[in-house]
């Protein structure tokens, strides 16, 4: 309907003239002008664009082709609008280094203190896999699970495969067992994570069992 009484209304060429102008005059139509053949190309086209609105007063044809062109290039521009924006979110992405074992200890340990010791415990693992890809023991990827990292080690006769190992088994309580983790068994984790975060883990987390 919006569309429909669009068609309908008349619009000024002027005002029409002045909205294209605007759009490309945005920064990055101007970047793409620095060629010459998209230059002549555009040249062209409006070209054709003017002499399509200097007869949009005598042609009811002429007149929608005109809006159609117009509708075009508004979409062109916010379609440009919406994938820049989503290439810098990316690019900023990319940019943000990633956490170290260090830092991501460090949140374990701040969560243990505020009592989240489940969400701790999940944060305390990422610092250990995280460490042992830092060492190259492992190959990180968010699909892998306890037993996979515990395979690799293995398989590559890792000397780390057995603290791993006896760290995993109380780990995964606390992931496919009971889901629970308290101050005790937090505590116990960051024990048996301590041989593979030699030069992260100390001083350990002042959580004491009840």
């Amino acid at each position: 309907m919006f569309l429909l009484a669009l068609l309908q209304a008349p619009v000024a060429p002027a005002a029409v003239r002045d909205t294209i102008a605007r759009i490309v005059q945005e920064r990055g139509y101007q970047r793409s002008l620095t060629s010459t053949l998209f230059s002549r190309l555009w040249s062209w086209f409006w070209d054709l664009v003017g002499r399509l609105f200097r007869e949009a007063t005598a042609s009811r044809g002429t007149y929608i082709i005109a809006l159609s062109l117009l509708a075009l290039l508004v979409a062109a521009a916010v379609a440009r609008a919406v994938i820049t924006a989503r290439a810098r979110r990316l690019a900023a992405g990319r940019d943000s280094p990633p956490a170290t074992a260090g830092e991501i200890l460090a949140q374990a340990r701040a969560l243990a203190v505020q009592g989240a010791f489940a969400e701790a415990a999940h944060r305390l693992h990422a610092a250990v896999v995280t460490q042992l890809a830092d060492g190259r023991h492992v190959r990180l990827h968010p699909s892998k699970t306890v037993g996979d990292y515990w395979r690799e080690l293995r398989a590559g006769g890792d000397p780390l495969a057995a603290a791993y190992l006896a760290y995993s088994r109380t780990y995964e309580i606390v992931v496919y067992g009971d889901g629970r983790c308290d101050a005790a068994r937090y505590a116990r984790l960051e024990q048996l994570a301590e041989p593979m975060l030699p030069l992260v883990a100390a001083p350990r987390s002042t959580v004491r069992a009840a």
